[in-house]
């Protein structure tokens, strides 16, 4: 390497301040190996503090005085951990999405990969004890024995703990005074799992001292070797539990030369768990044959384009994805899939192993962190050829992708709401753009978007009307609530729903019922004055939660117990209103005392394997009845399942988002085809009170182009998506008035900008949620056909408004396209 070069690095500080690149010296020791992506540790700002970087260049020049530049002190890396491919990505995801270089590079890595830095204290060289002490005070005078008498650095925390949180003044003075030094030390964790393994060094040898072992009656150290004798090697740890041995026993073979003790990484292997996937040999149907011949002739020669593959449920999509990833696989290449939810992942998973085996790894983020690292060290390092998983599994570091898959690409849980806000479709196009790959979009539901694309010629098209296995769809029904409120029924089963229940039950079938809401009831009221109880931190109703009688805010956390009288009134008619998966759940034990019972929600699905437990129960045959929210509507295959009941269809219908309708139909199709998917036929029962609007009529038949053509009408008429972009500002910060009088501002400045009255400009108004966790929110929104120019216009707006006021008790956040309004 030219030993006049810098290097160009990045700190790992997310700050717009400091996001751009610092030039540093790189010092002989590291000149023959260091390298574009690799991790450096380096001395930042004027206290010199020790900060993780990456490199992601080199120049001979630089404007900064060779005498000032500062050297590299540590590289982190053996190898890089971003090659450039990956660094250019980060560097566009920056740009479209108007945040920092560093928010971007952390997407791209394992979480638990970042160096930590903790402070520690330590006694100044010119520091004695033996001075006089006596102007010092108690506290200083123990804080400063502590340390002497550790004789090293004592980590901050430590004193705090010891010696109260309350120290600060303390410590400040003695530095001031130049008797303590407090200063960051950077904690470079290993995430690779190492293991000690127990050898022979010789069969010989060892024979040798098993015999004199034998005769002295060493009998820890005969069963060591005789077990090592038969099998060569084995980690230590097994070998003391199985034997029954200690340590001491081992270092003794170690020093006759009888063992040796090596220690070795070994890759952690994550529990699948989920429903054993029914891979049988599968010949394509006539349809799936034509759409893989289709798409694979649009990889023969791809340069990033996207297909929208559009199946009913059940029309065999897995089968297509399958078999179009055998084609990446000859070609030498890799494959992506993604998926919306966890609880997909397991079951998804299990059908690419059995066809592909040892080729698929996967990942989501109920993996420990050491299981994550090690599959994206599989896919670094071309031990697996395709990667399954959530949104985060699009930046699986494979060097030549061939095809990313975006299974159920209608779902929102494919946008990121932390920052940067990227949408995992808008990153899989640029990434096979780069690796001229191809992007196939499946969905039963397409998102409006998606499918207007689709239909102006953007994407590719093919469909898939019939479902693979011959089965017919379900009969849906819809059950009008009214009706069943005007004859006396006042359950939320209404008759239809529970006869059904019954005669499946009777026939030894399964039942899933639907409702996307979680908790037993929705609010608590009381009902002499009106009363409803409410977080203090939201001003958002408590759910009532019955395990343990607590009342839960869903959007802080916070929680208390279920008073018995009411809190401004001091009566004792406090009750439980609306409807939650736990209450069905109570009220389904009721009425059917003898059934087996399931729940999946977020509740029931906290621990590391929650969803692939309860799915494995259902698939085999432990549960009856499996009650749920959206985590059931999509993607599983349960054969025994031939009744769906929707018990609230409207839930999503009036929600403030235009995308209501759209959503509606979306989770009324996914959970109506989970019935019928096997050789039995399904019903579905939808519970209404709206059954003539339109989403809850084409979803009864599972006609989206029916759907997507009274839905664009409405969108087209209030310029919504596809036909505008959307830009949402949110101001968020717990002064109430501030909040509010900076959103008028900042959007009076917005229509200063705007001379020639190209945008519109929505707001400001208080947020859906107006309130969490203390924190006041306010949003205004701009609408433009043309999203370059929005963004632009968007970002230029904030940055001059940013720079001319002070905002320092008040978060902007920025969000292109936003498809959560809350």
């Amino acid at each position: 390497m030219n030993q006049n070069l810098y290097a160009e690095v990045i700190v790992d500080i997310a700050h717009e301040k400091v996001d751009r690149i610092f030039h540093y010296s790189i010092p002989y020791r590291f000149q023959s190996f260091v390298q574009i992506g690799m991790r450096v540790l380096v001395p930042f700002g004027t206290a010199n503090r020790k900060m993780e970087g990456y490199i992601l260049g080199f120049t001979e020049e630089s404007n900064i005085p060779s005498e000032k530049i500062k050297n590299i002190l540590q590289v982190i890396d053996d190898t890089p951990i971003l090659n450039q491919e990956m660094i250019d990505l980060a560097k566009w995801m920056k740009k479209k999405y108007q945040c920092t270089l560093l928010e971007c590079l952390r997407c791209l890595l394992p979480t638990g990969m970042r160096v930590k830095s903790h402070w520690v204290v330590e006694l100044s060289s010119k520091t004695s004890l033996n001075e006089d002490m006596s102007h010092f005070s108690s506290k200083a005078k123990a804080i400063l024995r502590y340390i002497y008498d550790r004789g090293a650095p004592v980590p901050l925390k430590e004193l705090e703990d010891t010696f109260g949180s309350n120290i600060t003044n303390t410590l400040y003075s003695l530095r001031k005074n130049k008797i303590l030094i407090q200063k960051s030390v950077p904690k470079i964790k290993d995430l690779r799992k190492k293991i000690k393994i127990v050898s022979l060094l010789s069969l010989e040898r060892a024979e040798e001292v098993y015999q004199e072992c034998k005769k002295k009656k060493y009998y820890a150290q005969e069963r060591i070797l005789d077990f090592l004798i038969q099998n060569h090697q084995a980690p230590l740890n097994e070998l003391k539990q199985i034997l029954q041995v200690s340590d001491s026993s081992f270092r003794s073979l170690e020093q006759k030369k009888a063992i040796f003790i090596k220690e070795t990484e070994v890759r952690r292997t994550p529990y699948l768990g989920g429903p054993k996937a029914n891979e049988q040999h599968f010949i394509p149907t006539q349809e799936q044959q034509n759409v893989i011949q289709y798409i694979k002739k649009q990889m023969e020669n791809s340069r990033g384009q996207t297909v929208l593959l559009h199946g009913v449920t059940g029309s065999g999509k897995t089968e297509v994805y399958l078999k179009l990833i055998q084609q990446i696989l000859k070609q030498g290449k890799q494959a992506i899939v993604l998926v919306p939810e966890i609880s997909l992942t397991p079951q998804m998973t299990q059908r690419f192993i059995q066809r592909f085996g040892e080729q698929v790894a996967f990942t989501h983020s109920k993996l420990s962190v050491g299981e994550r690292y090690d599959q994206w060290r599989r896919a670094k390092e071309g031990e697996v050829s395709i990667m399954v998983g959530p949104r985060s599994a699009v930046f699986t570091p494979f060097p030549s992708i061939g095809l990313i898959i975006l299974d159920e690409e209608h779902e929102m849980t494919y946008k990121s709401e932390m920052i940067p806000k990227y949408h995992a479709r808008e990153i899989a196009q640029k990434r096979c753009q780069m690796s001229k790959g191809l992007i196939l979009l499946g969905s039963a539901t397409p998102s409006i978007e998606t499918y207007y694309l689709a239909q102006k010629g953007d994407y590719h098209f093919v469909s898939m009307k019939n479902r693979a296995t011959k089965h017919s769809l379900p009969t849906v029904h819809i059950v009008d609530m009214r009706e069943e409120l005007a004859n006396g029924n006042r359950s939320m089963f209404s008759k239809d729903l529970y006869e059904g229940i019954k005669q499946n039950l009777e026939n030894k079938e399964q039942t899933l019922l639907f409702l996307n809401r979680r908790g037993h009831s929705t609010f608590i009221s009381c009902r002499s004055c009106g009363f409803v109880l409410k977080c203090s931190k939201c001003n958002i109703p408590y759910t009532y939660h019955s395990c343990g009688s607590l009342l839960r805010c869903h959007y802080c956390g916070e929680q208390i117990k279920n008073p018995r009288i009411c809190p401004q009134c001091g009566s004792n008619y406090i009750r439980f209103f609306g409807v939650g998966t736990q209450k069905i759940e109570e009220e389904t034990r009721k009425l059917f005392p003898y059934a087996k019972i399931l729940r999946m929600d977020l509740d029931t699905t906290s621990g590391k394997h929650g969803h692939t437990q309860i799915l494995e129960q259902f698939y085999n045959g432990q549960g009856d009845i499996l009650i749920g929210t959206q985590m059931i509507a999509k993607g599983h295959d349960f054969p025994n399942v031939t009744l769906v009941g929707v018990l609230a269809a409207d839930t999503t219908l009036y929600m403030e988002d235009f995308r209501s309708s759209e959503r509606t139909f979306q989770l009324l199709t996914q959970v109506s085809g989970r019935a019928g998917r096997g050789e039995k036929k399904g019903r579905v029962y939808i519970q209404t009170y709206t059954p003539e609007h339109y989403s809850i009529q084409t979803a009864k038949e599972q006609d989206y182009p029916k759907f997507y053509e009274q839905e664009l009408i409405f969108r087209f008429e209030m310029k919504y998506p596809p036909y505008s972009h959307i830009y949402s500002i949110l101001l968020t910060g717990n002064n109430e008035k501030s909040v509010i009088q900076n959103s008028f501002r900042l959007t009076d400045f917005f229509h200063l900008c705007d001379s020639k009255k190209q945008f519109q400009i929505i707001g400001p108004s208080p947020a859906m949620l107006s309130k969490i966790n203390n924190e006041y929110r306010w949003r205004l929104m701009i609408k433009h056909e043309n999203q370059a120019l929005l963004a632009q216009y968007a970002h230029h707006c904030i940055t001059k408004y940013l720079q001319t006021e002070n905002l320092q008790d008040i978060q902007v956040y920025k969000d292109l396209n936003p498809l959560v309004m809350y």
